[in-house]
């Protein structure tokens, strides 16, 4: 019966009948087809469920010299899926069994169990658009929006002038502390630390 009537949360029943000769290897399978392809399996007493589009996370920016992670996930497809990610179009590398990436010239680590995708140290050579892809051998893989990660390079002109102006303060609010005691403001501790923050 090819359109069997349910009322939801309730009982349905599916019926499939099949020849098949003497010796002859059987394997029944149900399967929800959708617009996109197949989106679950049921066979051997289990249910086999196409991913989803996975959930990304990547920094829109960094610094050189830091760490960086990058994370991917979905929680639909069963069994679990496995990542892989993207790097302005072209799929990054890894370690066939151990899911990690080591090698000349690779700055990161990906896991593709848990969708992670690890730089220890960022280069601005990292710079560029990525993506990761959930599959799990259901249905089609999926995978998120494609997504920008800049890196630059530490802004020490920046830094120093903070510095600069941090000390300057100090600086300053050193010789108020020695100007007031020299003329005898102080009186007691408290006055002390109000006539610092005044200053």
């Amino acid at each position: 019966n090819k359109n069997v009537k349910a009322e939801e949360f309730k009982e349905a029943i599916l019926s499939c009948k099949h020849k098949f000769s003497k010796g002859m290897s059987l394997r029944i399978e149900w399967k929800k087809i959708q617009s996109q392809g197949v989106s679950f399996v049921y066979y051997n007493g289990e249910f086999t469920v196409a991913p989803t589009t996975p959930v990304c996370e990547v920094p829109s920016s960094a610094m050189t010299g830091t760490v960086v992670e990058l994370s991917c996930k979905e929680t639909e497809g069963s069994p679990p899926s496995e990542y892989q990610w993207y790097k302005n179009g072209v799929a990054l590398l890894g370690k066939t069994g151990t899911g990690s990436a080591r090698a000349a010239n690779i700055t990161y680590t990906m896991n593709k169990k848990s969708g992670t995708l690890l730089f220890n140290t960022v280069t601005k050579n990292d710079t560029g658009e990525y993506f990761c892809e959930a599959s799990n051998g259901i249905g089609l893989p999926q995978k998120c929006s494609v997504r920008r990660m800049q890196v630059d390079d530490l802004n020490v002109s920046g830094i120093i002038a903070a510095v600069v102006f941090v000390a300057l303060v100090m600086a300053l609010c050193g010789l108020g502390v020695f100007y007031a005691q020299k003329k005898g403001y102080f009186t007691s501790k408290y006055s002390k630390i109000t006539l610092c923050f005044k200053i």
